[in-house]
């Protein structure tokens, strides 16, 4: 399963990349994220959820010049009991110049098994809509 949205923001895509690709500060902007901070490896985060879980996460693609930041979940982590296994998480901001402008897309592919497709497209959505909501409250929209 894959889902993405876009948003068109009032900021230059390089200001708005500067900040998206800060691996460490979603938390300022993305509401269902309670805290970030550094894992044991480069490249690595421990968040927080505000559903109360943490998992680990590990930048799977950071390009500057396309402006693309991909992360996966650590596979093999120890999840707390009722947390599913979300096999194959990618998710990817990509963020594009339009104009004097820019526009996010943020997309989160996943395996899900059958039975939980409907609540986890809901839930994957509401975190994506909520995370370019918050830039959109940073930045403004076009």
């Amino acid at each position: 399963m894959k889902i993405s949205q876009s948003i068109k923001l009032a900021a230059p895509a390089d200001t708005v990349w500067t900040y998206v690709r800060d691996f460490y500060n979603f938390e300022d902007w993305q509401p269902h994220i309670v805290s970030t901070e550094k894992g044991e490896k480069d490249g690595e985060r421990v968040v927080k959820m505000a559903r109360g879980n943490t998992v680990l996460d590990r930048i799977a693609t950071l390009d500057d010049d396309q402006r693309i930041l991909a992360y996966e979940m650590v596979p093999d982590q120890i999840l707390p009991p009722g947390v599913p296994r979300l096999e194959g998480f990618l998710a990817t901001f990509k963020v594009n110049a339009a104009g004097e402008s820019s526009q996010v897309d943020y997309s989160i592919a996943v395996e899900i098994p059958d039975a939980m497709k409907e609540m986890a497209e809901k839930g994957i959505g509401g975190d994506i809509a909520g995370a370019l909501n918050g830039l959109a409250d940073k930045f403004g929209t076009v």
